[in-house]
């Protein structure tokens, strides 16, 4: 009889394999272990690939989310949110498990995985208890419930934002502390920058929404909700620049009562002469730098780069010429008008004719002093647009997002300020952009360089410049920062009246100016507790930097004439206060043109 040759089945399934390691322990033990780390090593990849897949995907639901906020459409918005949730919330699924603990306890890899699951549950959060209340208030927008009709603001619809403002802001406070609490030193380069960015964006999105929550805390009241205000507009004029913008040469008195603002007195300061003494007591380092002269001239309030004491000047010398109370003060400058004039589209200024984003900055900083003579004639041309733009913004004209979007960026370069004396309503604006303060006690890495015209001259209209400055490194909890700014003279050599190119006095200039030359003022601020290093004019150095404290910082000068077409370049180093290891924060004075190079670097820590 023939031998029966029998196939041996090979065992399939999870009780084959169990059968087939009893049979075979030694072999089947390590063969098996082996099946089943490689089914947990494709199954973690597959959950991290997955878990990437979805937070790419979060990326394009929130640069389309952010799209469609900037751009009003609150349906679009409302999509592009719905999104954003549905994939941060597989993402968060995903990255909370013990399969994404395994990763975090994975050597090389683990610090990266905590971070991914961190950037997971924050973008989550901020998806469930962040984000919808921007959605709303996109909707409420759009639908123009903000706009002022007929110089009437409409206060309960903007006292409605407040607590979903304030959620908002909370929820993106708790996303920086989360982001906060993961050690970033080990993340590997692209988690490291994706991480790093994530931070930033999530900061400055808490500070935009903080900002947010202020102005609606803040705005029932100015509009006189609590009592009528009045409140100062100065037109600060770039044309004749400076620390905090222009010179105050035309300004409003506002009165708010009850949702309801006009204009009802308007002054030109060429009309009040110097004071034999300061409006107010001026201190060491301000006479130091600046001399009396900030106090005894109306239109040099702004000649100090810090707001509340410009707004101090300017307040305390209306109310001792016109009489009063005012209860804050707003800085604006003309190119600040033209970006709210591209919203608003043209404005007829009554006895002049329109003006437009693209000529105003050009018919007031410029043309009317070629070819008006007399100063009264110049300031009431000035006054006109601001009260015709004025009246154009409280009348509800524009479109809403723009008329917002172009206030941010008046706000962002530092062409608009403000001040109040109330103290509930300042307490709510301390620290924020708008509010410009010089603090002793900043711990931020604070560098600024501010520039005043040195004649009496409309010459600055012509001055372009440029700044930059980088942090280089980082030691003993301080930072060593390089910068640099260009100047460029683009006048014309010849041809340009009095009126622009400045006071004549006895054939000459100020002595040794010419007719189309500038002389500037640049003074370079460094932190608060820092130190000015390094300086030099076109790499001629200044040796030693001789500098003054300056409300608790130190405050270096540099003056320096330059001929039509010239340009030079200051440059310096300097090193920030101790514990001042954060992002460096540029502020500059905004000149008569678009932009400006008031930014924030990384820090060097």
């Amino acid at each position: 009889m023939s031998p029966v040759v029998r196939r041996r089945r090979r065992p399939y399934g999870w009780r084959g394999a169990v059968r087939w390691v009893r049979e075979k322990p030694a072999r089947g033990v390590a063969l098996g272990g082996l099946a089943v780390v490689l089914l947990a090593v494709a199954w973690i990849g597959w959950t991290a690939w997955s878990a990437a897949g979805d937070l790419r995907q979060v990326e394009r639901s929130a640069l389309l989310l952010r799209q469609e906020l900037e751009e009003g459409d609150a349906d679009g918005a409302r999509r592009a949110l719905e999104s954003y949730q549905e994939r941060t919330g597989s993402a968060s699924a995903r990255t909370d498990g013990p399969t994404w603990w395994v990763l975090e306890q994975t050597p090389g890899v683990g610090d990266d995985a905590e971070a991914v699951a961190t950037a997971a549950a924050v973008l989550d959060d901020l998806g469930e208890n962040g984000l919808p209340q921007l959605v709303d208030a996109a909707e409420l927008v759009a639908a123009r419930s903000f706009n002022p009709r007929d110089h009437r603001f409409p206060l309960e619809t903007i006292a409605s934002v407040r607590e979903p403002a304030r959620e908002s802001e909370e929820a993106f406070d708790d996303a920086a502390t989360a982001l906060d609490g993961v050690d970033d030193t080990g993340l590997t380069g692209p988690v490291g920058q994706r991480y790093g960015d994530l931070r930033d964006i999530v900061l400055d999105a808490r500070a935009t929404l903080g900002s947010a929550y202020r102005a609606a805390e803040l705005m029932p009241s100015l509009l006189g909700a609590d009592g009528a205000r009045e409140h100062l507009l100065v037109f600060e004029n770039n044309a004749e620049l400076r620390s905090l913008g222009g010179l105050a040469g035309s300004i409003s008195l506002i009165r708010a009562e009850e949702g309801e603002v006009h204009i009802v007195a308007q002054e030109g300061t060429s009309q009040y002469g110097g004071l034999e003494r300061p409006v107010v007591p001026l201190t060491e380092g301000e006479e130091r730098v600046f001399g009396e002269t900030l106090g005894q001239w109306f239109m040099n309030a702004s000649m100090t780069p810090d707001v509340p004491r410009a707004a101090l000047l300017a307040s305390t010398r209306w109310e001792r010429e016109l009489g009063g109370s005012v209860d804050g003060v707003f800085f604006v400058d003309p190119v600040a008008v033209s970006y709210l004039l591209t919203a608003t589209g043209p404005v007829d200024v009554p006895g002049y004719g329109p003006v437009t984003s693209a000529d105003v900055v050009r018919k007031v900083e410029n043309e009317i002093y070629l070819t008006a003579a007399n100063r009264a004639e110049q300031e009431d041309y000035q006054n006109a647009v601001a009260e015709a733009v004025f009246d154009a913004f409280a009348a509800g004209r524009g479109d809403p997002v723009q008329v917002i979007r172009m206030l941010a960026t008046g706000v962002a370069e530092g062409r608009i300020r403000m001040h109040s004396f109330v103290g509930s309503e300042q307490a709510q604006i301390t620290g924020t952009e708008i509010a410009g303060e010089l603090s002793a006690t900043d711990q931020e890495a604070h560098v600024g360089i501010y520039l005043n015209d040195a004649l009496e001259s409309k010459m600055t209209y012509y001055l372009q410049y440029e700044a930059e400055v980088v942090a280089r490194s980082c030691s003993g909890y301080a930072q060593e920062v390089a910068g640099s700014l260009q100047l460029t003279n683009t006048a014309p050599a010849t041809g340009l009246p009095e009126t622009v190119t400045g006071i004549f006095r006895g054939g000459r200039f100020y002595g040794e100016i010419e007719p189309g030359q500038q002389r500037i003022a640049v003074y370079l601020t460094a932190p608060a507790g820092g130190s000015i290093d390094g300086l030099s004019l076109d790499e001629r150095a200044f040796d030693p930097v001789a500098t003054v404290d300056y409300g608790g910082r130190p405050l270096a000068q540099v003056v320096t004439v330059l001929d039509p077409g010239e340009t030079q370049r200051i440059d310096f180093e300097l090193r920030t206060g101790p514990g001042q290891t954060g992002q460096v924060e540029l502020d500059v004075t905004p000149g008569a043109f678009p932009g400006s190079s008031a930014t924030v670097v990384r820090s060097a820590c």
